[in-house]
């Protein structure tokens, strides 16, 4: 009886200690992705006339932000980021330190700032009206996987948001009192995305080393189908594969992008 039960304690503490092994193994390295979108067209951004609270609105110079070219005609507001199977996990680097700080959406000079913005489902998303004495409401009703919400925000209260599960694509969020605003975020269970800055650039650092698939979007044309990516080209769902290196960063040079690309 000893010995059985010193065979079967054994092959339990082995089997314990494989459990934990297994479930403790990350990623084989890490290293980073940037790159710069450049659009290839002529960007003529609409101004927009304010129809509601028009002496405030009327103050500020609005434009329409569906595609924002800034410096040496960097596209900005193209989202990139990690694509995973459904009910699949990814390793988190240390260094995405999984904090309470809030990601801020402010309804600011009549329009949404950011216009385009990340969140990880570990971080809130605080809601914010800065313009004092102008009511907003901010309209999430095209979440697929997370509770829809549309409340009012009012200056002085902001509203705060936690989020669980990954959206698929960036959510349209809009404000109903002035129906020209109109934002885009992300929400995704990882870190790993970005959206391109003033200038079409982006960085994604301490992605988890190996053949990694990553999603191009852009609210003009939504998944960026044919854009040329590296030595690749973008999938009718805007993935392309990436082989990312231990310790090194994959950059993805000057990534044109067309005006047939945003379907323009």
């Amino acid at each position: 009886m000893n010995c059985l039960r010193s065979s079967w304690l054994s092959a339990s503490f082995a089997l314990a200690a494989i459990a934990v092994t297994t479930s403790s193994v990350s990623a084989a390295g890490w290293g980073t992705v940037k790159g710069r979108f450049v659009y290839k067209g002529t960007a003529k951004p609409e101004k927009i006339t304010p129809t509601k609270d028009v002496e405030f609105c009327g103050k500020h110079d609005l434009v329409d932000e569906t595609v924002a070219v800034g410096k040496e005609g960097g596209l900005q507001n193209v989202f990139v980021y990690l694509y995973t199977a459904r009910g699949k996990k990814v390793d988190v680097h240390e260094s995405y330190a999984a904090g309470s700080e809030a990601k801020v959406l402010d309804n600011k000079g009549c329009r949404f700032e950011p216009h385009a913005m990340t969140l990880w489902t570990e971080q809130p998303l605080e809601i914010r009206n800065s313009d004092e004495g102008v009511g907003h409401n901010t309209n999430g009703q095209l979440l697929v996987q997370n509770p829809k919400f549309n409340e009012q925000v009012t200056s002085g209260s902001p509203i705060t948001k936690k989020f669980s599960k990954s959206e698929p694509i960036p959510t349209k969020v809009a404000c109903n009192v002035h129906p020209w605003m109109s934002a885009f975020v992300l929400i995704r269970d990882n870190p790993y995305m970005a959206v391109s800055g003033e200038d079409g650039s982006f960085v994604i650092e301490n992605v988890p080393a190996g053949k990694q698939d990553f999603v191009f979007w852009h609210e003009a044309k939504g998944n960026l189908k044919d854009l040329a990516v590296g030595k690749g080209k973008a999938d009718r769902k805007g993935q392309v594969s990436l082989e990312v290196k231990d310790g090194e960063t994959l950059d993805l040079g000057e990534i044109a992008v067309t005006s047939a690309v945003l379907g323009k």
